[in-house]
């Protein structure tokens, strides 16, 4: 996966408007200059690297909304947020298949097949994904979203009522101030191991606060990065935790189908499948459980909000 791009040109005593420009013309280009990769489907890399430079994008879109005229942005942001499921799609079954391999590569004899069979369909989905997503990020498609988005930044941080005093560092604090409080209020959905939604949010807002302090570490001298790999550990083992939840609700579904059309191996193969990713999501669970208290025991989150002070 390439690394997001250090923006060392901002001058983080300007004005945040100046700042909010900068960072969203290079999020996208950072974007856009990594369609090459995913359309190279030998190595899924491509896609899970576009995939994520997506996501800064949008999680800085998300964090410059108080910031700057949203109505500026609108248009372009659906077309990013396609952008964004496409690339989705594909990475998704990427991972699934190459989950239920690894799976596959360790099961008994008489499962093998039917969990072939399984990961054949798994197939087969990835590859209209993956012909979706050439319509998506077509290179034509991919210059005009430049030129568009190009305007609707010049739209966004020129509204009358700008605030055009407020320092691009200031509003960093503010937004890495948020972006923890965010995450700290949902870490109760870890006490709720059973309910989806809840940790799934707390999975986007670490990611949000990882992604903030990453963009913006460029105004304080040293000090953030070990924030932002913490940050990086929740969001990894939740997000793996979320991948179990959504494939255990896929295999349950698949399981009533099967049984109901008396396909006997194949349900066999789901619930193999089921039991097999109930214990995994139990390990991934045990795993968000251990970042988060290394995160409260070292006072991680009061340590983030004295350095960010100065």
């Amino acid at each position: 996966m390439a690394k997001s791009r250090r923006i060392r040109e901002i001058d983080c005593l300007g004005t945040a408007v100046a700042g909010i420009r900068m960072v969203l013309t290079a999020r996208l280009d950072e974007m856009c200059e990594l369609r090459q990769s995913a359309l190279d489907f030998k190595d899924p890399e491509g896609v899970h690297s576009m995939r994520v430079a997506s996501r800064r994008l949008r999680s800085a879109l998300h964090d410059f909304k108080p910031y700057v005229n949203k109505g500026g942005l609108a248009a372009t942001l659906k077309q990013i947020r396609s952008i964004a499921d496409a690339l989705g799609e594909v990475r998704d079954e990427d991972v699934a298949i190459l989950a239920l391999e690894t799976v596959a590569s360790h099961s008994a004899a008489q499962m093998k097949g039917p969990l072939q069979a399984i990961i054949e369909s798994r197939k087969e989905a990835r590859r209209t994904a993956r012909q979706q997503l050439r319509k998506i990020i077509v290179k034509k498609r991919m210059s005009q979203l430049a030129l568009d988005f190009d305007k609707a930044i010049t739209t966004a941080t020129n509204a009358p009522e700008q605030n055009n005093t407020l320092s691009y560092v200031n509003m960093a604090r503010e937004i890495i101030r948020d972006r923890l409080d965010e995450l700290e209020s949902l870490s109760n959905g870890l006490y709720k191991p059973l309910d989806e939604e809840p940790l799934h949010e707390m999975r986007i807002a670490a990611k949000r606060l990882r992604y903030a302090i990453e963009l913006f570490q460029e105004c304080w001298s040293s000090g953030l990065e070990g924030f932002a790999k913490s940050a990086a550990g929740v969001q990894s083992a939740l997000g793996n935790l979320h991948d179990c939840d959504v494939w255990i609700t896929s295999f349950g579904k698949e399981i009533v189908k099967s049984k109901e059309s008396k396909e006997l191996d194949q349900s066999e193969a789901f619930v193999f499948l089921l039991s097999h990713f109930l214990r995994v999501r139990n390990r991934h669970l045990r795993e968000a459980f251990s970042q988060w208290k290394a995160w409260e025991t070292e006072g991680l989150g009061l340590k983030l909000r004295e350095l960010i002070k100065s």
